[in-house]
């Protein structure tokens, strides 16, 4: 169980880090691929800009030593079960450049990616801002619900909102801050049961300014450090 455990552990160490270096790999998702189709609009009140040249750099300690890695919005949108979702690439020095895909519709906010050692692609449902602080959201991390054949979901709790945040020095107004737990059910008759959390933390007109992740007693964080939003 443990060796299995930390299989799955790149599959959901998601964003920034772990992504594929290809474009993300959408087995068992029904896509309509149109690289014409491209985002010009802005949203202001957005806690996920998707506006065309956005981008944003952060630092994170994924490996032990401190990474910058910058991402921003290619333009490309590229419909996935029905939905718009709009890329996102991103480039660490000495590494491959890699695919996020960020979905924000009615106050909604996911994240899409393709894990590199796995080859799996999961999603979060980071927010749902149609929800006031103390509520709940359940959802799936794949369309059919399994992560490598095992059921997986998370669930979100928004626990803080209109908040106030310092990082790296520099101070944000209109944070929210959300929570996501990590859930599989291994099939040993309990069900669902945690496995690790992400502390989501997002200002408004911006974008995600801080992430704090602990999956299996391993911590890390990732900090916002530069940021245009066109």
């Amino acid at each position: 169980m443990k060796k299995y455990l930390l299989l799955l552990f790149p599959v959901i160490a998601l964003c920034l880090a772990s992504c594929k270096k290809d474009a993300v790999d959408y087995a068992g998702y029904n896509v309509s691929v149109n690289p014409g189709n491209t985002s010009t609009t802005k949203t202001n009140d957005s806690y996920l800009p998707t506006s065309k040249g956005s981008s944003w750099t952060y630092e994170n300690n994924l490996t032990g030593t401190v990474e910058s890695t910058e991402a921003h919005i290619s333009g490309v949108i590229t419909p996935i079960n029905g939905q718009n979702y709009y890329e996102v690439r991103s480039a660490t020095k000495g590494k491959e450049n890699t695919f996020q895909y960020y979905y924000v519709k009615d106050k909604k906010y996911k994240i899409m990616a393709t894990t590199v050692q796995e080859k799996v692609t999961v999603e979060f449902f980071l927010l749902d801002d149609n929800l006031k602080v103390g509520d709940e959201w359940t959802a799936n991390m794949s369309p059919n619900g399994l992560v490598n054949g095992v059921p997986a979901r998370t669930v979100g709790k928004i626990i803080e909102s209109g908040i106030t945040k310092t990082v790296l020095n520099k101070t944000y107004k209109n944070v929210i801050h959300t929570r996501l737990t990590v859930q599989y059910d291994f099939g040993l008759g309990s069900g669902f049961e945690d496995y690790g959390t992400y502390d989501y933390y997002l200002a408004k007109e911006i974008g995600l300014i801080q992430t704090d992740a602990e999956l299996f007693g391993f911590k890390s964080s990732t900090y916002l450090s530069a940021y245009t939003i066109k």
